[in-house]
């Protein structure tokens, strides 16, 4: 079995993680595009690293189902279908919205940690990092629902967010919608404090419906 604690296996893990979030970062912003192969080797080779930890980068978005490796050619990101899109919509709409409900309900402590987290999202919609954008609102929504003690209930948003999430959102902080919804992270952080469970539902509800608009603007 690997040692973790080994300094080789460290570094392995920290250049996976730092290559994962490159890769992330050109998926954002549109320099890795659905339909064209990618090879670990390229990649590898303009970040001035060896093919494994790039490698290993690509076969966890291949496990997060955004990304299909294609066999001795290298991996290609995967485009969603409209129906695709339309059912993993559905299915946050089901587990999100009564969440946050619950959330609120059970007057659960709201660490401070998530107004933070919900200002940098505005931050970042307004000066155009989308990167640290998404990163920050990950965080927010799957960090209130851990609150709930339901890792499976995590794990499932999860999944379904890597494969919505990573698309090309210029066009979103362009036209000020991204800019919007991040302010709605405040909102339904009130409505939780308050522990106003409808008011919750309704905040995250309306939070949502951000995402069919999305990908129209995105052009997906």
């Amino acid at each position: 079995m690997t040692d973790l604690t080994d300094d080789t296996s460290l570094r392995r893990f920290s250049l996976r993680d730092q290559a994962l979030s490159v890769i992330r970062k050109q998926v954002v912003t549109g320099d890795i595009v659905p339909g064209e192969i990618y090879s670990a080797a390229a990649i590898a080779s303009s970040l001035g690293v060896s093919n494994s930890p790039v490698r290993e980068a690509m076969l966890t978005l291949v496990n997060q189902g955004v990304m299909e490796a294609v066999r001795n050619r290298g991996f290609r990101l995967i485009p969603l279908s409209e129906k695709d899109r339309s059912d993993i919509y559905d299915l946050r709409i089901m587990l999100e919205v009564p969440a946050m409900g619950r959330l609120a309900a059970n007057r659960t402590k709201i660490d401070p940690k998530f107004s933070e987290l919900a200002t940098d999202t505005v931050v970042c919609a307004v000066n155009g990092d989308m990167v640290q954008y998404l990163d920050s609102d990950r965080q927010f929504h799957l960090g209130l629902l851990a609150l709930l003690g339901n890792s499976r209930l995590v794990e499932i948003v999860g999944d379904l967010r890597d494969r919505t999430r990573l698309v090309n959102v210029q066009a979103l902080s362009k036209e000020g919608s991204l800019e919007k919804s991040a302010r709605e992270h405040h909102t339904l952080l009130d409505a939780l404090i308050a522990g106003d469970g409808a008011r919750a539902e309704e905040v995250m509800r309306k939070h949502l419906h951000h995402i069919p608009g999305d990908w129209n603007a995105a052009g997906e």
